[in-house]
């Protein structure tokens, strides 16, 4: 079932749930469960390890004391969370956590309702993890799955039942990510009012696409800029290419992307694979022009010319044409500007609270 198409009526429920995170690295899956646990008092968060890098600003979670990926600690402090507070729904986010959830289940009399977000892992045809999906099955009772792609992908890939599966997409905060809230930033120094100026901002690995934007902006002419932002494996690659580009620029890693958005007049979302980008909403809501990759999952968002152009995944010529014919095009700016805003306002994330809430329930009714 896709909830948010189910028809809204007020859901008001006390239902206590326990979150449970390998990390709390800068990552989606990590920003949807810190959200949750920020703006709900029946909702809690355990990290199973500590990282380098965190999200700012966040710190509302007790964390087992390790930076080992494996330790048998974590499935004690889990245990321990869960013999405390008495939670309703434990609801695990990645993949180290899903398999201490189902540890814990199994070792604890308590009669929670475990729940395993898939936010992209049965993407990567990892057999192991696909095993414990289809083995573990009896003591799952249920799959939130991030798209009808990755619903697919747990049914086929993890043989996983189609009514212990239920989508519910990410969210965006439509009062954060405004085009009012991005007239409190400045543009990067970088950016010129005279071109204009495409964005890209994510994860600087293979399957993000980073590079056919690099190369689109070779085959594009003086007359625009590209900004990016981003961290990760590919940065020492990305600030060669800059040397040798005259209109590229890195920006390196931004705290907070609508410093980027500020200063741009289209983004380019060209990932190979994306779940359920987060940036795509915050895009949409800070009602900034789209570009995308016709990838799998992201099409599930986007319209081509309705709330996006699309342009064939990998091809830089394709990105390149299309950026110039929306450079060209003031009428098409707006009306995927338009289109975006009100793509945004049904991904809120008052919609997905009240979405995940009738889940809640349901699932504790059953």
């Amino acid at each position: 079932m896709d909830y948010l198409s189910l028809p809204k009526t007020a859901v008001h429920v006390e239902i206590s749930v326990l979150h449970v995170i390998d990390n709390m690295c800068l990552g989606g899956a990590q920003r949807i469960a810190s959200t949750l646990v920020e703006n709900n008092d029946n909702h809690r968060l355990h990290v199973l390890r500590e990282s380098e890098q965190v999200l700012d600003g966040f710190d509302d979670y007790t964390v087992t004391g390790s930076s080992s990926k494996f330790n048998l600690r974590s499935f004690y402090d889990v245990w321990r969370q869960v013999r405390k507070h008495d939670p309703d729904v434990v609801h695990c986010h990645l993949k180290k956590s899903k398999l201490t959830g189902i540890m814990v289940k199994i070792a604890t009399l308590n009669g929670f309702s475990l729940v395993l977000h898939e936010h992209g892992e049965i993407w990567k045809e990892n057999r192991k993890y696909e095993l414990i999906l289809e083995h573990m099955d009896p003591v799952i009772d249920c799959h939130i799955a991030v798209s009808r792609h990755t619903a697919e992908l747990l049914k086929k890939r993890a043989e996983v039942p189609e009514e212990k599966i239920e989508v519910l997409y990410n969210f965006v905060d439509t009062e954060k990510f405004s085009p009012e809230s991005l007239k409190s930033f400045e543009s990067p120094p970088a950016s010129d009012e005279e071109k204009f100026t495409v964005g890209y901002g994510g994860r600087l690995v293979e399957r993000k696409g980073w590079k056919t934007v690099v190369e689109a902006t070779e085959e594009l002419g003086e007359e625009f800029q590209v900004l990016m932002t981003g961290s990760g494996p590919g940065e020492e690659e990305l600030n060669r290419k800059e040397q040798k580009t005259e209109n590229l620029h890195y920006l390196g890693y931004l705290n907070d992307v609508r410093t980027l958005f500020a200063g741009i007049d289209c983004f380019v979302l060209p990932s190979e694979w994306d779940p359920s980008p987060m940036i795509l909403y915050e895009v949409h809501s800070c009602g900034i022009p789209l570009i995308s990759a016709d990838a799998h999952s992201i099409d599930e968002i986007v319209e081509d010319k309705e709330n996006n152009l699309l342009f064939e995944e990998g091809d830089a010529e394709d990105l390149a044409s299309k950026i110039r014919e929306l450079e060209k095009d003031v009428s098409l700016q707006f009306e995927i500007k338009q289109g975006g805003l009100k793509s945004a306002e049904r991904y809120s994330y008052s919609n997905y609270m009240e979405s995940l809430e009738a889940f809640y329930s349901e699932l504790d009714s059953s």
